[in-house]
């Protein structure tokens, strides 16, 4: 399978504003070290956009491997396109997520 194309929609491109500017307040280093574990996790889902289990009905999430974030997504097989809903905290609510999408 060839890699798939990636769309960010525009609450999971909110999402990351918010990431950055939390990790800006606390070290800007950190904003770096989290923009590569979400660039690593990105290239693994579209690289193998089956490799993630369902949640809440057709959406998958991956985690990040060094921060508390999922990444919810959908592949759509037909078009080789994965789109990304949200970058959600993993203590937060998923309530709140699902009321989102």
């Amino acid at each position: 399978m060839r890699k798939a194309k990636i769309v960010i929609s525009e609450n999971a491109d909110f999402d990351l504003s918010e990431i950055a500017d939390w990790y800006n307040e606390i070290n800007k280093k950190l904003i770096w070290l989290f923009l590569k574990d979400f660039k690593k996790t990105i290239k693994h889902i579209s690289e193998n956009p089956f490799s993630c289990e369902f949640r809440y009905g057709n959406f998958r999430i991956a985690y990040l491997k060094r921060f508390p974030f999922g990444i919810h997504y959908q592949f759509d097989e037909n078009k080789n396109m994965l789109k990304i809903f949200s970058v959600f905290h993993t203590s937060r609510n998923p309530e709140n997520w699902k009321e989102r999408k």
